[in-house]
């Protein structure tokens, strides 16, 4: 088992087929459905089930597709550091980061690091929160920009001022779907509309409503903020996300959608920026946290 092949592994997983996953490899089709059989063979055992409409991963390739996803993403990292370094490239900085943290990464302020570090590299890796907590407890990555609930042992770091949910819904279907003059929303506004959820926040989401007396109807829920409102921009029901998660497509003059500010402070999340807490800084992580933070 190389490097070569669990990236060529890897691959396959997020392409969902050899021949888009070859492709994007630039290699031949051939020569990766070897590769991957070699790894099969030395595994002894089937990762992928083929099937007409393309593969799905075995309880064999359930079980490795973690371990090789960690695998290649610290081969990376170490390779950049090395190559920067060999390069005389003042600092290199991997950085976790969220899909909702669009108004926090990358911002105006991180210019400066110019002046301390003209050449620096920052290797960016995108993930949700568990996953990224998980690469920053393992030293995958220097710095993560995380969202609230999560656990904070072995981390520590600085957290941003609270938000709120927003509820979001396409414009054109009123039937399953919020649309009222005032600005904000209650709970019970919400307690016989579908909804689109966020996965991680399915605990807090219900717990929430519960409490006010009302079981939420989720009819979607997703691993990703971008995702949930996709799913409520074609009429599927109401997105629950962080505010901040709508930035990006209002920066996008998004019309078809409209949102509400729900008016829960239960359902209120943060930002967060973490790293280990036994960490000892260099001066490149430091400037960027000053940089970054504003203080």
């Amino acid at each position: 088992m190389n490097l070569k092949q669990l990236r060529y592994f890897v691959t396959i997983c997020e392409e969902g087929q050899i021949t888009a996953a070859a492709k994007r490899l630039h290699i031949k089709q051939p020569l990766l459905s070897y590769e991957i059989k070699q790894l099969e063979l030395e595994l002894e055992t089937s990762l992928f089930i083929r099937g007409p409409r393309g593969i799905s991963l075995t309880d064999a390739g359930k079980v490795l597709k973690p371990y090789a996803e960690q695998i290649t993403e610290l081969s990376d990292v170490a390779k950049t550091k090395v190559k920067y370094l060999d390069k005389g490239i003042s600092g290199s900085l991997s950085i976790g980061s969220i899909s909702s943290s669009i108004n926090k990464l990358p911002n105006q302020r991180l210019l400066k690091l110019k002046k301390y570090y003209p050449n620096i590299a920052i290797n960016v890796i995108e993930g949700n929160t568990y996953k990224l907590l998980g690469y920053l407890e393992k030293g995958l990555i220097d710095l993560a920009i995380l969202r609230t609930p999560f656990s904070s042992k072995g981390v520590i770091g600085y957290y941003f001022d609270k938000e709120p949910m927003v509820a979001v819904s396409a414009k054109n279907n009123q039937k399953d779907t919020v649309s009222l003059p005032d600005k904000y929303l209650k709970i019970d506004d919400l307690s016989n509309k579908p909804l689109i959820i966020y996965r991680r926040f399915k605990e807090l989401i219900e717990n929430t409503f519960r409490n006010l007396g009302f079981n939420p109807l989720i009819v979607v829920r997703c691993d990703d903020a971008r995702t949930s409102l996709d799913w409520a921009k074609v009429g599927f029901g109401t997105a629950i996300v962080p505010k901040s998660a709508i930035l990006q497509v209002e920066n996008e003059g998004e019309k078809d959608i409209e949102f509400r500010e729900i008016k829960e402070k239960a359902l209120e999340t943060q930002l967060a920026i973490m790293w280990r807490r036994d960490d000892s800084f260099n001066p490149l992580t430091e400037n960027f946290l000053k940089m970054f933070i504003g203080k």
